[in-house]
């Protein structure tokens, strides 16, 4: 099923991050070749021609130099994670990447953006993805070494600077243009591949949803929770999802007997019989819907008044059987009444039990 994923990184010498080891991570190539066979495929683009060390031919070297000569504070690359639809070819998500990476490293001011991205796949193609490392540095096709490169530009004089940073990246005015185009390219090549599956790139509460909406746990909690280590996002986020699975079918199951619901009520409505014709058609309708009517409503109160008939019958007979009860009562044995109410009352003796305890001590003689 297709998903839709898109998270936005920068890399920074600021906070310590390296543009070199990112470019090996996500081509599992040096520190990271133990992991080859999860990269399906690497691509670059728009790189700059260097007098000795070309980065067209070598990409990883541009991210390199990134780490050797941008300054302290300056930031070394922009990253697009994002999932690739799992209903698509190796090759449908190469042409997929090529295509969006192209997209977003063309500014709107003119010139390109150097790009390098990777596709990963796991074993069983769980979670198809790609990476996407951006420069901000401009390639506007003046020739210089790497180490003018990554100058601070020269508006005067372009060649005696290195290549002008763009700002088209900052913010969200960047970001959400960036996560929708990606959501009509990937609709686009499921569309064109025969697939009717759909992504969005817009929230629940955007769309309307009633359905909560799920959380992404990622590789690194995943592969922790696989060892038994613990993760401290872990229990959240499968209980969030867990919440939203349940609220995805609470809504399809109020969807459902909405629909069917509304099928029975037109059902009810039509009767099977097409609209009138004439006033007078129309008229006997009504009519004959108003005599139903009647005679259900004289229906319900007729079992209504026998219901109150039987409720009266049985409250009768209970009087009259406890009546009847008391009277045997009497008869058999009257009752004892209290002397504080019936002093002259004197109790009738009753016979000795034969199974009675004499409690008289024996007299001496008889011991």
């Amino acid at each position: 099923m297709a998903i839709y994923h898109l998270h936005a990184k920068i890399g920074s010498n600021g906070v310590g991050h390296s543009a070199g080891a990112k470019c090996a991570y996500i081509t599992r190539t040096e520190n990271y070749v133990m992991k080859a066979d999860e990269c399906a495929y690497t691509g670059s683009g728009n790189m700059p021609k260097w007098p000795n060390d070309n980065p067209q031919k070598d990409p990883a070297h541009y991210w390199k130099t990134a780490d050797k000569y941008e300054r302290d504070n300056g930031r070394l690359f922009r990253e697009l994670e994002f999932s690739l639809p799992r209903e698509l070819t190796l090759d449908q998500q190469k042409a997929l990447c090529h295509a969006f990476a192209d997209k977003v490293t063309t500014l709107d001011k003119g010139g390109k953006l150097p790009f390098t991205f990777a596709i990963h796949v796991d074993e069983e193609s769980h979670n198809p993805h790609c990476h996407l490392m951006i420069s901000e540095r401009v390639n506007d096709g003046i020739n210089r070494n790497a180490s003018t490169w990554f100058k601070r530009a020269n508006s005067k004089d372009p060649k005696k600077g290195g290549a002008i940073k763009t700002q088209e990246l900052n913010g969200r005015q960047w970001l959400n243009p960036t996560r929708e185009a990606w959501a009509v390219m990937v609709n686009d090549a499921l569309q064109k591949a025969g697939i009717a599956a759909t992504i969005d790139h817009r929230s629940h509460k955007d769309r309307k949803l009633d359905e909560l909406p799920s959380a992404h746990l990622g590789r690194t909690c995943t592969e922790m929770i696989r060892r038994g280590a613990w993760c401290h996002r872990g229990p959240q986020v499968m209980r969030q999802n867990i919440e939203a699975r349940l609220s995805q079918r609470a809504v399809k199951f109020t969807k459902a007997n909405k629909d069917k619901k509304a099928t029975q009520a037109q059902a009810v409505r039509v009767d099977g019989r097409p609209p009138a014709k004439t006033v007078e058609e129309l008229i006997e309708r009504i009519m004959d819907s108003l005599e139903r009517g009647f005679m259900a409503m004289g229906q319900a109160i007729q079992m209504q008044m026998e219901a109150e008939q039987m409720r009266a019958n049985q409250k009768r007979t209970a009087h009259e059987l406890s009546i009847f009860l008391a009277e045997q009562s009497a008869k058999i044995d009257p009752p004892e009444y209290d002397l504080a109410f019936n002093p002259n009352y004197v109790p009738s003796p009753r016979p000795a039990s034969p199974f009675a305890i004499s409690l008289t001590p024996k007299p001496s003689w008889a011991r």
